[in-house]
């Protein structure tokens, strides 16, 4: 059977299977043409570690699904806080290992960062109430996850990745993406880019799993999810600066849950989309 005579659905999937494949062939690219600048250019291995405080306050609203494979969205209004001085930071760094937290970078430089972070956030990642079928289940509560991340840049294009751990048996997430920005007015910048997620078992097994006590207050067969790649898809953002201080942004991610994660009788919807929207003050 040839590629054209498969599902549509299919085709989506092999196709951003296949796009996110090429990351590590980027990577391999993009970190050549780095070594052969920063042999021309020893600046670029210098630290770039501020010695002034940088501050950027604001607000916003996220929406998105009540928890991974929920067919239910809810939105949430948000605190945004950006604090870093020298190689430390509280805040959240784009495709970092954990939610908002502190952390620090280990190196950073013109064109690499490697650091480590721990976070969490205060609302559970499940609950009982979210869906018809977790009923008698309990909660899955908030925990610490504590990660690495590193990301290489280049002008315009940005890969990066992270891996984080957690507690409350929630596992080990690792994600891998790429990131394209093109400054389309002075004060517009847009960003567009695929990423993957993979899980260990642990992680699968907590939220998308049936144990067999679930299983007995569900009326449902058990179900064992295992480790492997969990979620395929892509974000597109923009960010408009206002005035020298203020700006607002937007974040688009869309994507499909893969595997064991995508059959697990938890999930009631494959398609996973997150919305969001800040306004921010730089001080």
């Amino acid at each position: 059977m040839s590629l054209f005579h498969l599902p549509r659905a299919r085709r989506r999937s092999i196709a951003c299977i296949a796009l996110v494949a090429a990351l590590p062939l980027v990577m391999l690219i993009t970190a050549r043409q780095s070594a052969a600048a920063e042999a021309s250019d020893e600046s670029n291995a210098s630290d770039l570690f501020s010695d002034k405080w940088n501050v950027q306050l604001g607000a916003g609203a996220v929406n998105e699904p009540r928890y991974p494979g929920s067919r239910y969205d809810f939105t949430r209004g948000l605190p945004l806080v950006s604090i870093s001085y020298d190689r430390y930071f509280i805040g959240a760094v784009p495709g970092g290992g954990a939610p908002a937290g502190i952390g620090a970078y280990l190196v950073h430089t013109e064109h690499w960062s490697l650091g480590l972070d721990v976070g969490g956030d205060t609302r559970k990642p499940r609950r009982a109430s979210d869906d018809p079928i977790l009923h008698g289940w309990g909660d899955i509560p908030g925990t610490a996850r504590g990660g690495l991340f590193a990301s290489y840049d280049l002008d315009w294009f940005s890969v990066h990745g992270a891996v984080s751990v957690a507690g409350h048996h929630e596992g080990t997430v690792a994600s891998l993406g790429a990131e394209a920005k093109y400054r389309a007015m002075h004060r517009l910048t847009l960003s567009i880019g695929p990423e993957i997620r993979w899980v260990n078992s642990q992680y699968a097994m907590t939220f998308f799993g049936v144990d067999a006590t679930q299983s007995e207050i569900a009326g449902i067969a058990p179900y064992r999810a295992r480790s492997g790649l969990n979620w395929v898809g892509g974000s597109a953002g923009a960010s408009y600066m206002l005035t020298q201080h203020w700006s607002l942004a937007t974040h688009v991610s869309y994507g499909r849950l893969q595997g064991d994660a995508a059959d697990s009788p938890v999930t009631t919807d494959k398609t996973q989309r997150v919305y969001s929207a800040f306004i921010m003050y730089r001080f």
